[in-house]
């Protein structure tokens, strides 16, 4: 990916995207989003993503995928785990193997590819944001650390977690990391960086609150401008 990538391991968006179709479960590819069935399928944007999609946030989804109705993946991953999102199964995952943790994948109704792809994970640290790696990117003063690039975002913020006994990756953190991955392509508009922000922190938000940080995470309800 081109964000920083805090874990060590080698990016995986290639893995996150060449897997998406096998989490997509009753998607079919091919239908016309326009017709009139199509306009009573999928889910409004309110029920993505375990609810953790806010009013604004809703309207940055809508604007970016010029859509009202979405599908959410379904069935299980590699754990044996339901692979519809869930707040609190993200909170319990944030130890896990990154293909075992709880991901929101959000695809455009009869559509196999996702719009993005949402996930969280314990971070013992956040970048330092004076690296220039040359691709543009846009900074929000949200957390510690928030930015948007051109393949997704990264929003890391204070939330001090402890470590299962057993499994874990990493020892007890101070941080987590949420991190998105985007069909840039798709995801489009006037005020795009924006409002993938907007996405990213209202489910960081709903997760800060699950995991007892919402105090200290830094995460405020409307979207500052960028710095």
């Amino acid at each position: 990916m081109t964000l920083p990538i805090m874990r060590g391991r080698v990016p995986r968006s290639a893995v996150l995207f060449a897997a998406a179709a096998m989490l997509v479960g009753g998607c079919s590819s091919g239908s016309d989003t326009s017709d009139a069935g199509s306009e009573k399928a999928g889910m409004p944007a309110s029920d993505l993503c375990d609810g953790s999609l806010d009013a604004a946030a809703e309207d940055a989804l809508q604007r970016l995928a010029g859509a009202k109705r979405f599908e959410e993946a379904t069935g299980v991953n590699q754990a044996g785990r339901s692979n519809k999102f869930s707040v609190s199964g993200s909170v319990k995952s944030l130890y896990d193997e990154y293909l075992n943790q709880s991901e929101c994948s959000v695809y455009q109704v009869g559509d196999d590819k996702p719009l993005f792809q949402v996930r969280f994970s314990a971070s013992d640290s956040y970048p330092s944001g004076n690296g220039d790696s040359g691709e543009r990117r846009t900074r929000y003063p949200i957390g510690v650390f928030a930015q948007v690039g051109s393949n997704g975002a990264d929003l890391f913020f204070r939330c001090p977690t402890d470590a299962p006994a057993k499994g874990a990756y990493i020892g007890d953190t101070d941080y987590v990391k949420a991190e998105m991955y985007r069909d840039t392509y798709r995801l489009r508009g006037d005020t795009e960086a924006r409002d993938v922000m907007v996405i990213l922190n209202s489910m960081a938000r709903a997760v800060a609150e699950a995991a007892g940080c919402a105090s200290q995470a830094g995460l405020p309800t409307r979207v500052p401008d960028a710095v």
